[in-house]
């Protein structure tokens, strides 16, 4: 026999007790495995083993969830898919798992949404306002680091336009005054406005934010020169990075914007289903060690915060409800610095009315609807303000 037939069979051979042996591993590993693990890369709670039952396996529903199941606890999974990623840029692939890297930084890629949600979700945000015509209505609407760096995407990659979605949310809720923060972020694109890794935007990209929206809710911002900036955490790797593993892209920093001369005090309170905990902090530090860094600004979603602060009464614009997703997180900790109270409500964990939660509209001077584009084009749950009270 010669040689190269030699080699060739060592190949067959080797390659058969790898198909054989990792799946082997797979199993026995994940026997050994908590019921519901989490990976901290993914930022995820993998498959449960499925439930085993004649109906489960007539509908197939039972096969389906293992392959899941098995996927999830592949001995080295998250190698494999580090290594088919990149193997994939090496062949010239620039969008995988919906985000393209491009110029060190990596970008969630919008291409399409649901007009039906859509305009579902700014319907009931309209009629929400002119349910409450004495209370100030604002809409902040934030683009995504696609609509501000898409000079550096592909041509023809299908990036839907961020920009024209915003003007049309605003012209389609006449009662809610729409605060442009477009083109402050464009005008400060060279700056750190948005993370390398994560889909949100720094806490730089949040103070233009706050910075953009004083003129329109009349309160005066705190210049930029009066705060000082904690580098809290220069490893952050976030949601982006979680779905391709490439670790090519420098991580990101954590920064913290604090008044130079003392922060006023506060209390933050958080509601998590029966249970409150009071915080005199609006940064949770301990996330810092954690991969979920972004959870440092508030804490995780929660269906209500409350925070007081004591604030000069000539700096005191009243009282604010937030009705938000994540993006705000950042924003708020500014914010703080002109409203004496605010209360935060995530319409994804709340069930029934505003009232179940303690929030009455009329309480507040102001409500602003904080979002993100990418999110509020997805989120079903605005589409909840028609059914409180």
């Amino acid at each position: 026999m010669s040689k190269q037939k030699i080699h060739k069979i060592l190949l067959i051979v080797l390659f058969s007790l790898i198909l054989l042996i990792i799946p082997i591993i797979t199993i026995i590993k994940s026997v050994n495995m908590p019921a519901k693990p989490f990976s901290e890369n993914e930022n995820r709670y993998l498959q449960e083993f499925p439930k085993f039952s004649f109906d489960t396996v007539t509908d197939k529903s039972f096969m389906q969830d293992f392959e899941t199941y098995f996927s999830d606890r592949f001995v080295l999974r998250e190698e494999w898919i580090s290594m088919k990623n990149n193997f994939d840029r090496l062949l010239g692939k620039r969008e995988i798992k919906g985000i393209f890297t491009e110029d060190g930084r990596m970008i969630e890629a919008w291409k399409e949404y649901d007009e039906t949600s859509v305009n579902a979700n700014l319907a009931a945000m309209e009629s929400f306002a002119q349910k409450y015509k004495n209370v100030n209505m604002y809409f902040m609407l934030a683009p995504n680091a696609q609509e501000i760096y898409s000079d550096t995407l592909p041509a023809n990659c299908g990036a839907a336009n961020q920009k024209n979605f915003i003007k049309m949310c605003y012209d389609a809720t006449p009662s809610i005054k729409g605060i442009d923060i477009y083109n402050s972020l464009a005008a400060a694109k060279e700056e750190y406005i948005y993370y390398r890794t994560d889909h949100h935007w720094t806490s730089l990209g949040a103070y233009l934010g706050y910075q953009s929206a004083a003129s329109v809710m009349k309160y005066n911002p705190i210049s930029l020169d009066k705060f000082s900036i904690e580098h809290a955490s220069n490893s952050f790797r976030g949601t982006l990075y979680s779905k391709t593993l490439d670790d090519s892209i420098t991580p990101d920093t954590i920064d913290f914007y604090t008044l130079a001369n003392g922060e006023p005090e506060l209390s933050m309170t958080v509601y998590r289903g029966t249970s409150a905990n009071t915080y005199d902090s609006l940064y949770f530090r301990d996330y810092l060690e954690k991969k979920d860094k972004y959870s440092a600004f508030l804490g995780t979603n929660v269906p209500k915060l409350e925070i007081t602060t004591t604030i000069p009464k000539e700096s005191d614009s009243g009282s604010l409800l937030v009705i938000k997703d994540s993006y705000a997180h950042s924003l708020i900790p500014f914010l703080t610095k002109n409203y004496s109270k605010i209360t935060v409500i995530d319409l994804r964990y709340i069930n029934g009315a505003l009232s179940d939660i303690d929030v009455n509209i009329s309480d507040y001077q102001s409500v602003l609807f904080m979002y993100n584009v990418i999110t509020f084009s997805e989120d079903t749950n605005v589409k909840k303000l028609n059914f409180m009270a």
